[in-house]
């Protein structure tokens, strides 16, 4: 479950990030392991690797000193902002007030290393799951690692306490404020007719301009939960008053209706993912989850 659900059917639906409780925390809680009520975190699903936290590097990587040597820990089952985004810092300062210099212990579970060599683990401070931390206390979204995926279920859990609660990135004044934005996105089509590789422009997004003046969306981004999928709008491109634009995946050219990506894989996960738009400054003005 995410933050919003929506089912593209007869009509598109405007949706606001919002949660009816009105919280609006745009800084994480106290960096205290365990802070707030929360579920408690599952023991690690493998043996442990004793080890100590160096340099963090941004909110999901750090190097970490096992046996006596230096190793790169990428964290799994979740992604943070990069650095130049919305709480890519913030997310990085947190991880580094959890976790730098501290003794903690690694764990892996299908596959130790990715392509870069990095260990791909779970990192725990006592009884805290570090990447759990950092979903609960929204600086980070859940995001499975295939095929490592023993701790997803607890990851996805953490992930709607942040949301409900408003938490983070989820805050709708986060990064200079997505609350009551004019442009929003509208939907999202992730599962094309047959092969999504085969049938990009199966899926899409729907951008809308809900106010009752043209915006200029030059230079604004949408991006997706993952670190490489990065879209920005072209010059000129600009969104009358009550209406909408569809952003396809795949090639095509761009009219006042359509523009696209003309990515060359898909971009949306079928299995979940969410959607954010930016402004030309890089502040996020609205999200989609599904």
């Amino acid at each position: 479950m995410r933050v919003t659900a929506l089912v593209l059917g007869l009509s598109i639906v405007l949706v606001s990030c919002a949660d009816s409780n009105g919280l609006n925390n745009t800084s994480p809680p106290s960096p205290g392991l365990g802070s707030g009520t929360q579920t408690a975190d599952p023991p690690p699903p493998n043996p442990p690797q004793p080890a100590v936290v160096g340099f963090v590097q941004d909110g999901d990587s750090a190097a970490v000193v096992i046996n006596g040597e230096e190793e790169r820990l990428r964290l799994i089952g979740i992604n943070t902002p990069e650095r130049d985004e919305c709480y890519g810092d913030e997310a990085r300062q947190l991880f580094k007030d959890l976790a730098e210099g501290q003794e903690a212990q690694v764990v892996t579970d299908v596959e130790r290393t990715d392509r870069f060599g990095r260990i791909l683990g779970y990192l725990y401070i006592g009884d805290t799951l570090i990447n759990a931390e950092l979903v609960r206390q929204g600086a980070a979204i859940a995001r499975p690692f295939e095929p490592n995926t023993t701790l997803q279920d607890h990851l996805e859990e953490a992930e709607e306490q942040a949301q409900r609660l408003q938490l983070g990135m989820w805050a709708p004044a986060a990064c200079g404020g997505h609350e009551d934005s004019p442009i929003v996105i509208a939907a999202i089509s992730a599962d094309a007719p047959g092969r999504d590789d085969e049938n990009l422009n199966g899926e899409f997004i729907v951008v809308a301009n809900t106010s009752s003046a043209a915006i200029d969306l030059s230079g604004w981004g949408v991006k997706d939960e993952s670190s490489v999928h990065r879209y920005t709008f072209p010059d000129g491109v600009t969104l009358a008053p009550e209406t909408s634009l569809t952003l396809y995946t795949g090639c095509g050219n761009d009219g006042a209706n359509a523009v696209y990506w003309c990515n060359d894989s898909p971009v949306w996960d079928n299995s979940g993912d969410t959607g954010f738009i930016s402004d030309e400054t890089g502040q996020v003005r609205h999200l989609l989850g599904y």
